[in-house]
């Protein structure tokens, strides 16, 4: 078996003198390209979280257990008012889903609302407030399956 100092000290050797043989034009270019690249991964990081600024829309469906007393009900969209209490929470509108005869109405759900937030930043602070995480756990007792949710930025 040779050495394997022998080796570790040629490649010492030739790694600067392959180092000196690169193209400065290539060198620059791909100087270039790296801060491009860098810019480029942030621009879809940006993109990926939504704007920092702007109206988030969050929309939720609910689809109550079968039989449902109206008491029960009215005590369901009480709990669900509530959330508009939260601060983070800009304007909130629940109702019950209302049948237009329109054929692309989307069945499976009886209970909708609506609510407005000023960005990702208050969404992601509401979904840990503790208020919120209460009326959730609360409403599981009145639903036959998890929520259905649609999220948008107004523009």
């Amino acid at each position: 078996m040779k050495n394997p100092f022998f080796f570790l000290l040629l490649f010492l050797f030739l790694l600067p003198a392959c180092q000196q043989q690169v193209d400065p034009n290539l060198q620059e270019e791909l100087s270039r390209a790296r801060i491009r690249l860098q810019e480029m991964e942030a621009e879809v990081e940006k993109l990926r979280a939504g704007p920092e600024k702007g109206k988030l829309i969050h929309i939720v469906f609910l689809k109550t257990k079968e039989g449902l007393p109206e008491e029960e009900m009215a005590a369901l969209i009480g709990s669900i008012r509530k959330l508009g209490e939260i601060g983070l929470v800009k304007s909130l509108e629940v109702g019950k889903l209302a049948d237009t005869g329109d054929e692309r109405f989307v069945t499976g759900h009886n209970i909708a609302f609506q609510m407005a937030f000023d960005g990702m930043a208050d969404y992601q602070a509401y979904m840990e407030h503790p208020t919120h995480l209460e009326i959730r756990e609360s409403l599981k007792g009145f639903l036959s399956g998890p929520p259905a949710v649609y999220d948008y930025w107004v523009e």
